[in-house]
C-alpha cells in the first residue's frame, strides 16, 4: 500500500472515533466539560444562595 492511501485509511479511522462517543479522543474533552461544568453550578448556587 502506498502512503497516500494510508493516510486516506488513517483519516477514515480518526474520524469515526471521533465520532463515537466512547472513542478516547472524545472521552478527555467530555470528561474537562464536566468538571467545569459542574465547578461552575457550584459556584453559581452559592453566588445565588448569598444574595438571597
Amino acid at each position: 500500500m502506498n502512503t497516500v492511501e494510508q493516510d486516506r485509511i488513517n483519516t477514515k479511522d480518526s474520524a469515526i472515533d471521533q465520532a463515537n462517543p466512547r472513542s478516547g479522543a472524545s472521552l478527555v474533552p467530555m470528561l474537562v466539560a464536566g468538571v467545569v461544568l459542574t465547578f461552575g453550578g457550584m459556584i453559581a448556587a452559592l453566588v445565588f444562595t448569598s444574595v438571597t
